[in-house]
């Protein structure tokens, strides 16, 4: 299996070789240049995409197949409520551990050097 894989590339490389041979500097040149240009065309097409789609999704209208539903912080998917920390104490946490106490889902900030 690998020698034929092998051989494949090898053949591959070949014919590689005999085109570059038979060709001039200024086609190959030509070809990078056509191959940079569409390089660059499909990157900034792509980036303009992309922040069109973060547009219209920061305005919360995404079209009839997918409404924006903004998130709701009082209750979980199961619906159970949830008891949710400071944001500035929960994003620098090193350990947030979830527990669900009396239908309650709590995130608490583990102390250090407790496991």
């Amino acid at each position: 299996m690998w020698a034929l894989l092998a051989v494949g590339w090898l053949v591959f490389a070949s014919w590689w070789a005999i085109v570059l041979g038979r060709e001039s500097t200024a086609a190959l040149a030509r070809a990078a240049g056509l191959l940079g240009a569409i390089l660059v065309t499909c990157t900034v097409v792509m980036m303009a995409w992309t922040r069109y789609n973060i547009w219209i999704a920061s305005r919360g209208k995404r079209g009839q197949s997918s409404l924006y539903i903004p998130m709701q912080w009082e209750r979980d998917t199961l619906g159970r409520f949830l008891e949710l920390p400071a944001r500035d104490v929960a994003q620098t946490a090193s350990e947030v551990r979830i527990a669900v106490r009396d239908g309650v889902k709590s995130y608490v900030i583990a102390r250090e050097g407790t496991s």
